[in-house]
Formats: structure tokens, sequence, C-alpha cells
């Protein structure tokens, strides 16, 4: 009974929203502009899932999480399937912050006090992605391994579970475990390095026909550009953290996209399909 009491005095917006970061919340709040949407911070992917996990367990039915898609993939195309029930939406893009790479909204930001022009930020944006191609590969060639290795992983065992033999079978008649040496056998060095050389190619065809807007990651190229654009020495009495500027200027980007009518589309469908939800789901406990 207190732990639920204590959900209910947490869960207080029409909508409850589970996201990473404080940057994420801060930049939605400004987007969305909608005082029916109550965000909550849960400290990185997995732990939005399982807070969201707990809450839908007890029957909190307007609570949600949105996580950056890293290299998992989205779960947009049933954000407005009615027959689907996740309640973790996973964002199209890398992450939240690729939203922000807008060279518009930049160029017009109070933060811009270097007075670069649209085409200067597009092409600190662009140089920027360009030095991620080998991360980009790299990061594709881990998120392999991790699938071969790890995906699916043996299953908790039931609690009737009583002998070393029983334990055993568990164990080694478990996909996971069935798998592992043809997964071995195949992930040699010579195996490593042609993953990399074909995921590097795909990375350069991505900055040719612009995908890696989707793909790359955004935060680094963002948290960059920033500090290309705002010289702290002409500003004496704004002296904020990196990570507080960079959530300063999420937010007036977030103003200028509204003011613009450039809300990104995705996070348009994104508090449509919320609404939507709550729409036709049962009150909280």
């Amino acid at each position: 009974m207190p732990r639920d009491v204590a959900r209910a005095g947490l869960y207080r917006g029409s909508i409850n929203l589970w996201v990473e970061d404080a940057l994420t919340r801060e930049y939605l709040s400004t987007l969305w502009n909608d005082p029916s949407v109550f965000f909550l911070v849960g400290g990185g992917n997995e732990g939005v899932r399982a807070i969201v996990k707990d809450a839908d367990e007890a029957g909190f039915a307007n609570v949600f999480g949105l996580t950056d898609r890293d290299f998992r993939p989205t779960n947009k195309p049933g954000w407005n399937d009615p027959n689907r029930t996740f309640r973790t939406f996973v964002l199209p893009v890398h992450e939240i912050e690729n939203y922000l790479l807008d060279s518009l909204s930049l160029h017009s930001s109070l933060f811009n006090n270097r007075g670069l022009s649209e085409t200067d930020i597009q092409t600190i944006i662009e140089e920027g992605a360009s030095r991620l191609c080998w991360w980009a590969a790299c990061r594709e060639v881990v998120a392999e391994s991790k699938r071969r290795f790890r995906e699916p992983f043996v299953i908790d065992p039931p609690c009737t579970l009583n002998s070393q033999s029983a334990a055993k079978d568990h164990i080694c008649n478990s996909p996971w475990f069935q798998k592992l040496d043809t997964e071995s056998a195949r992930t040699k060095e010579s195996d490593i390095d042609q993953l990399l050389n074909d995921r590097y190619q795909e990375a350069q065809n991505r900055l040719k026909d612009g995908t890696w807007r989707i793909e790359f990651a955004g935060k680094e190229i963002f948290h960059e550009t920033g500090s290309r654009i705002f010289d702290r020495t002409m500003n004496r009495g704004y002296n904020p953290t990196p990570a507080d500027f960079d959530i300063d200027l999420a937010k007036d980007i977030a103003v200028s996209q509204v003011a613009s009518g450039s809300r990104p589309t995705d996070l348009v469908d994104l508090l449509a399909a919320l609404k939507s939800r709550i729409a036709r789901t049962p009150s909280a406990p």
C-alpha cells in the first residue's frame, strides 16, 4: 500500500512521461507546451524501461516512457496502432539531439553570439558528422557482436528447478547456448575487419544521402556545434556547465521551431500518439 500511495503522488499528470535525461525533458516541454504532459527523468534507457514496467504492472495506464533509439529498432510504426500495447516509445532517430541539428534555428538562436550564418553552421554540423564515420562503423559492429552473443539470452529459471542436471539443461538447451559454437566459429578477426569495412562504407553513403541525421550520434555533433556558435567570453555573466548550456540551447531551438512551424514531425506524432493512448485507456488506480 505505501508504494502504491507513493506512485499515485508521483503520477499527477494526465500523461506521465519518463524520459532519459533533463535535456529531453526541457526540450519536449518547451516544444509541446502542453500542461497535460508531466515529465519525469528516469536516468537512461534501461532505467526508463524498468520504471514504466513497474507502473504498468501496478495498473497505471497513463504512465509512458520515451527512449533514444541508439542501436535498437524504433517502434514508431506502431505508435498509433490500437492493437499495440507497448508503453515505452522508441525514437526513430539515434537520440533526441538529432532533432536539434537545425541550422536555421541555431543561426537565429540568442546563443549564436558569434553571428555565424546558417551556411556556416550547416558546415560545422556536416563536418562533425563526417568525423563520426569510423565511430558509427565500430558501434554497428559492437551492436552486431552483442546480437550474436547475447540475444536471445538465457531466460530466468523457474522456481521449480531442483537439480544440477535440470539447471544444466535449462542453460545448455537454450537457444543462446545452442548457437554459441556457430557464432564463435564465424566471429574471427577477418570477420571483424570485413564488418568494419562494410559498415564504414555504409556510413560514408549516409553522409551522401543525408540519412546520417537519423543514424549518427546527434549528441556529439550538437555539443560541438553549440561550442562553436557561442563565445563564453562575450557573456561573462552567464557561465553554465556544459550540460546546462546544452539544455538552454535545446530550449531555445524548441522556441524557434515552434515559432517557425518547423517542429520535428516525429515529435508532433509522438504527442498525438500519447493522447490517443490516453483516450482509449482506463483511468489510473
